[in-house]
């Protein structure tokens, strides 16, 4: 995985390559790491049905589809090349590199760490998932810390509209859409669940199988940690804090607070018993805690901003 949500690892192999072949995907400036990720002498090939390159590092641009070009390339293959020993030396330094940070079971205000809790979750939620994932400070949790089976398996309406409050109505659709033998699985953060409330009955009433994580920080979670580390008043980006849990009891959901870890026991026992209807885990985090790719993306900012100063 390229980008903010990869791991350094992972990272340090990309700008390794001699050839990095693109399909379908843009190079945002978030995939690129603002420029860092690829060396300075990859040959970059680009596959996409634009009619020109989304990045300037690209060399060389087809356009096409990128399952048809795929089928192409592949034919073009003639059994195993030298790329083997490499994919094994990958796959040997990505095992042994480290990974995502654990998380902590302690934290100076006594919630819950949203990393520790991520990859709690990830053993207790179906594997047999679609994750929908509204936009928030917590974006990267589910894409680090929970295997997603498919690309399809992963909707990030957040980052495609760059807005908070539409996961809830995405999430409608998508539980009409997903297969009867998937649950799916909405995340959230307290401020975009706010903003979209209402079709939370309209999920319970579609889903099959649904569950909704969301992570309560009593806080638009970016802003703190965007402005309010720069020591602008936090006031107006704190949330009296909602117990969710209650909400979706009224409207007919099972659902538990979390402050726990031994909490999602609630939620393991709603699987165990089938994983019928919707649950609603609503989970307390700390604000103490911040993404590492937001962090990237703030020191990004103010090396431009320095630059431009200079």
């Amino acid at each position: 995985m390229a980008g903010g949500f990869g791991t350094d690892t992972a990272a340090g192999l990309m700008g390794e390559a001699d050839v990095v072949l693109v399909a379908g995907a843009s190079l945002s400036p978030f995939t690129m790491r603002f420029g860092h990720l690829l060396g300075p002498d990859s040959t970059v090939i680009q596959i996409d049905t634009a009619v020109e390159p989304t990045n300037p590092r690209v060399d060389l641009f087809v356009q096409a589809d990128v399952k048809a070009a795929a089928s192409r390339l592949l034919s073009l293959v003639d059994g195993e090349t030298a790329a083997a020993a490499w994919r094994e030396e990958a796959a040997r330094r990505l095992a042994a590199g480290p990974g995502h940070a654990a998380g902590s079971s302690d934290t100076v205000d006594g919630r819950l760490d949203p990393r520790a809790l991520a990859a709690a979750l990830d053993a207790v939620i179906p594997e047999r998932r679609t994750v929908v994932q509204d936009g928030g400070h917590f974006i990267g949790w589910a894409p680090m810390y929970w295997n997603i089976p498919r690309p399809q398996d992963l909707v990030m309406v957040g980052t495609a509209f760059q807005s908070i409050g539409l996961g809830l109505a995405s999430a409608v659709g998508a539980a009409r859409a997903v297969e009867d033998d998937r649950t799916l699985v909405l995340a959230s953060g307290d401020g975009g669940f706010l903003m979209g409330l209402s079709d939370l009955e309209s999920l319970i009433g579609a889903a099959r199988s649904a569950i909704v994580v969301i992570y309560n920080d009593a806080a638009y979670g970016a802003e703190i940690h965007q402005y309010g580390s720069q020591g602008l008043t936090e006031k107006p980006m704190l949330i009296p804090e909602v117990e969710f849990a209650g909400v979706a009891r009224a409207l007919g959901a099972e659902s538990a607070v979390i402050r726990s870890l031994d909490d999602l026991s609630a939620l393991q026992d709603w699987v165990d018993a089938g994983a019928r209807g919707t649950f609603v885990a609503d989970c307390r985090i700390t604000s103490t805690v911040r993404a590492p790719w937001l962090t990237e993306w703030m020191n990004a900012t103010r090396a431009a901003k320095a630059a431009v100063a200079g």
